[in-house]
């Protein structure tokens, strides 16, 4: 019994604590804090459409309806698909932080949002624990 109350404790903590930690978008070329709820006008059901593998450089190593990759900064890309990829519109986006050969990478993360000024692209920020950092990775946009 009294686990099962440590558990829960622990449990309704990480909940309070991922509610009041502030979500992070692309805006331009800074980030900004989303304050406002968003409601997707579509829903989206997991099924991968299309894919990237993306060179540290922002060169496409491989992709399924990919028309372009762009290394924009040190540690930020724009890949771009054939069609509208926005959250909103029900599409998903996930990011693997991959060497795309051997080898590995630790303690590099990637965020994706909607690109500003481009529905049909995907922003992707990448960086360790110094800062934005150039990676090489895969990118999953689902619906």
């Amino acid at each position: 019994m009294r686990g099962k109350i440590l558990v829960l404790s622990l449990a309704a903590l990480i909940a309070f604590a991922v509610s009041i930690t502030p979500a992070h978008a692309q805006n331009g070329t800074k980030s900004a804090a989303v304050t406002d709820a968003i409601v997707l006008t579509a829903p989206t059901r997991g099924v991968v459409f299309k894919t990237a593998a993306i060179n540290s450089d922002g060169t496409k190593a491989q992709g399924f309806r990919v028309t372009g990759s762009t290394h924009l900064s040190t540690g930020d890309y724009q890949i771009t698909f054939d069609e509208n990829v926005q959250a909103l519109n029900g599409f998903s986006r996930w990011v693997q932080v991959d060497t795309l050969s051997t080898g590995s990478i630790s303690g590099v993360s990637c965020t994706t949002a909607d690109r500003a000024g481009n529905v049909k692209a995907v922003f992707i920020h990448c960086e360790d624990h110094t800062g934005p950092i150039d990676t090489s990775f895969f990118l999953f946009v689902a619906r």
